[in-house]
């Protein structure tokens, strides 16, 4: 499985790139590599911590994992897991999509809430809003790991919002112009 590494505050070593091969290459049997577009892999340790953020870019969504741990070994160990859990709970459920039509359990989503008090703006993103039905858009949420989402819907052609709400619900907000 081809993908790229990028590291801040961590000399990646040959042991730890063989081992983050060997726990990664499981990934590989869920995924077939001839959809995935791209992996990255972005390591970074602050303080006694160490981050991995695992993204994987296949047809028409991104699934993405965020493990973090004192010890690199079991960091990498949660990140493989829970980015082939990820994966094979977006095939299932896009099996089922096919085969049944799209209906959706909301209350399995689980709610992540950070606090940050903070009102100056840290980082600054760009991404393009696709076309999508609010079905496809509750499945990219979770897929992302994220606890809102912006997308345009494919039906009304309008931008609207999916969050979490704390109760663990989807909340949606339509925008007009």
């Amino acid at each position: 499985m081809d993908y790229n590494i990028y590291s801040k505050d961590v000399t990646v070593t040959d042991s730890m790139k063989d081992y983050i091969d060997k726990r990664f290459s499981k990934v590989s049997k869920v995924v077939n590599e001839e959809k995935l577009i791209s992996m990255d892999l972005r390591l970074s340790k602050e303080r006694a911590f160490y981050k991995i953020e695992a993204t994987a870019h296949l047809p028409g969504v991104m699934v993405r994992v965020e493990e973090k741990g004192s010890d690199f070994y079991t960091v990498v160990d949660s990140s493989s897991d829970a980015f082939e859990r990820r994966i094979k709970r977006f095939k299932e459920r896009t099996r089922y999509k096919h085969k049944n039509g799209f209906k959706e359990n909301l209350d399995s989503i689980p709610s992540k809430f950070e606090e940050d008090h903070s009102t100056m703006i840290t980082r600054r993103k760009k991404f393009t809003i696709k076309p999508m039905t609010e079905e496809e858009a509750v499945l990219q949420m979770e897929m992302l790991g994220h606890t809102f989402f912006v997308y345009r819907n494919i039906d009304t052609d309008e931008v609207n919002v999916l969050y979490t709400r704390k109760n663990g619900s989807i909340g949606i907000i339509e925008m007009t112009e």
